[in-house]
Parts: C-alpha cells; structure tokens; sequence
C-alpha cells in the first residue's frame, strides 16, 4: 500500500488508479465525519463528494506541512461549516417535508427522535459556525472526530492548552444559545 504522499504524486502525474485508490481510502471515513456533523444521509453524501472534488482540484496546493489525513479533514471541517452557513442550509431547515418522514417504523426506530436529533445537530452546527474556522475544527475533531486535545493540538498547530480554551469557549456558547431556545 502507498503512502498518501505517494498517491499524490501520482495524481499530479495524472494517474487515474492513484486518485482511485486515495478516494477509497479515506472516503468512508470523511463520510462518518460529516454523517455525524448533519444526521443525514444524502447530505453527507452531497458533502463527501463535494469534499473529494475540492481535494482533487486542490491537490496542487497541498504543501506537506501537515499530513494528508489532516488537510483533508481541515477542508471537511470548512465544508460542513460552510454549509450549516449557507443559504442551503436555511431553505432545506425550513422545508424539510415532514410527510415524507412518517412515524415509529413497526422495528422500533423512532423518527421523531431521529428529527430531533438531527435537528439538534444543525442548531449546534449553526452555533459552531459562527465561530473563526480555526476554533470550529476544534470542536468538529473532538466531537465528531473523536480526537484528543493533544491529537487537535498536533493536527492543528497549536498548544494543547489553545485546544482545550477553544473547545470550551465554544461548548459555552452551544449551553447559552440552547438556554435561549
């Protein structure tokens, strides 16, 4: 197996396989990132995909500084809040067709706690995205990421001690906003 580096090598090279064998790499991961982030399905399909074509547009850029595996997950992390940003975002919440949903599947699976659950996704998404993309990456790797602070620390170029200040000052601002709702 080739190290990322080496795949990217070949992809500036122009070799189909490589691109290939990239995408399947890491592909199921950067989906349960962003499926975590959104609670939905073909969102986070929409966002994987979309996330993928900025990488391999973007791959010139990429300089090494930071692993591969970090890069991407910085661009996945701008993508969500990106998204949670947009326009997008504001007309799919407000309508979002409940018909289409229907009740307590005859297995058990409560949709209603799905609905809330995804919603309750996007109003912290919403949050985080108003914070500097540098302090939401810190949030989305804990929480979504499952990193530890050293590991955000390392990934993002900063003091273990930066990464803890961020999370927490954003985990506030999340308990103060759901207090107002």
């Amino acid at each position: 197996m080739a190290s990322d580096e080496k795949l990217i090598k070949r992809i500036l090279r122009r070799r189909r396989a490589a691109a290939d064998e990239l995408f399947e790499r890491y592909y199921a991961k950067i989906y349960a990132y962003v499926y975590r982030q959104t609670g939905a399905v073909e969102l986070a399909q929409d966002l994987t995909q979309d996330i993928f074509l900025t990488v391999f547009t973007s791959l010139g850029a990429f300089d090494g500084r930071a692993s591969f595996r970090t890069w991407l997950y910085r661009i996945a992390a701008n993508k969500v809040t990106d998204y949670y940003r947009s326009r997008a975002h504001r007309e799919a919440a407000l309508s979002a067709p409940l018909e289409d949903v229907g009740d307590t599947a005859s297995d058990g699976f409560d949709v209603e706690r799905l609905l809330e659950c995804r919603e309750d996704i996007q109003t912290v998404m919403k949050t985080v995205s108003q914070f500097e993309p540098s302090w939401a990456a810190v949030f989305q790797m804990k929480v979504f990421g499952k990193m530890t602070f050293a590991e955000i620390a390392s990934r993002l170029g900063i003091s273990e001690n930066t990464a803890k200040t961020r999370y927490y000052a954003v985990l506030r601002k999340i308990r103060k906003e759901r207090e107002y709702d």
